[in-house]
């Protein structure tokens, strides 16, 4: 038991001092010298490696095609509001103008202009939109508005014949209708 040489205040604790020498501590033995246990020092095995990519490859398999459907159902969501947005704003510019707005759907190659439209990069051509390439990459499968490919709206907003467009990406397929009567666009 150490020695006890000072006690505190209170007469049941006691603190243990250590004993004054003058001798120098002796040198602690180098690293290099200590012995770790071998497990200490030992990396994982081959088989525990080969065990771990095994389960990594089968959740990236399960996980895939899931991952592949959302993105396609993400593209073809967007599409259909960007379709439904462009239809809004060719209303709208009917509306503001008074004068007719046409969006003329092709969907041999998968896209729609707004004619009349100018934007400040495209200066001589009509506002177009690619559904085929990014960020999009879908189809445009159908468009039919009593029998024509184009929407046309008056100069009061209205259209002059409903339809509906038809988008479809892998699998999934979106409606856009376009109200007869009122021109209000809904996404199915």
């Amino acid at each position: 038991m150490a020695p006890f040489s000072r006690i505190d205040m209170d007469a049941s604790i006691r603190l243990p001092i250590r004993p004054k020498t003058t001798e120098a501590m002796a040198p602690s033995p180098p690293m290099s010298a200590m012995r770790l246990p071998r497990r200490a020092l030992s990396a994982f095995t081959l088989f525990e490696l080969i065990v771990v990519l095994s389960i990594l490859t089968v959740l990236a398999s399960v996980a895939a095609p899931k991952y592949a459907s959302a993105v396609a159902r993400y593209r073809l969501e967007s599409a259909a509001r960007k379709v439904a947005a462009d239809i809004e704003q060719s209303r709208a510019l009917a509306r503001a103008t008074g004068s007719n707005r046409i969006l003329r759907f092709v969907p041999a190659s998968s896209t729609y202009s707004i004619v009349g439209l100018r934007t400040g990069s495209s200066r001589g051509s009509d506002y177009t939109v690619s559904l085929s390439v990014p960020p999009y990459s879908i189809a445009l499968e159908s468009a039919s508005f009593a029998g024509s490919t184009d929407l046309q709206f008056s100069g009061y907003g209205l259209p002059v014949d409903g339809g509906t467009i038809v988008l479809r990406g892998g699998s999934d397929k979106k409606s856009i209708v376009v109200d007869g009567a009122s021109g209000a666009t809904t996404i199915q």
